[in-house]
């Protein structure tokens, strides 16, 4: 009995888990969406990817969710990348 109570516990502590998980890929979901249709970057359009990935998946789990939503935030989180234009970059001292 008591193993059948700590078997029901755990399944429904990881469904919750894994609706968190979905809750947050959403709302992750409508800040990359929003920014996309804003100002699209390449971290932002790389963190779209990372979470269509996520949604073509059928054998996505939670492990699957929480990994995208760890790699998603990261992407958001990483500097850009500088601009091509290296005008100010160059060493001038050197020229007439």
């Amino acid at each position: 009995m008591r193993a059948a109570l700590t078997l029901v516990f755990l399944l429904g502590t990881t469904v919750a888990a894994h609706a968190d998980c979905l809750q947050e890929i959403g709302q992750v979901r409508e800040q990359v969406d929003a920014q996309n249709q804003a100002r699209p970057t390449a971290q932002s359009q790389a963190a779209a990817r990372e979470l269509q990935k996520l949604e073509r998946s059928e054998s996505a789990n939670e492990i699957d969710c929480v990994n995208t939503l760890v790699r998603a935030r990261k992407m958001l989180a990483s500097p850009a990348a500088p601009p091509n234009d290296d005008r100010f970059a160059r060493d001038h001292r050197n020229q007439p």
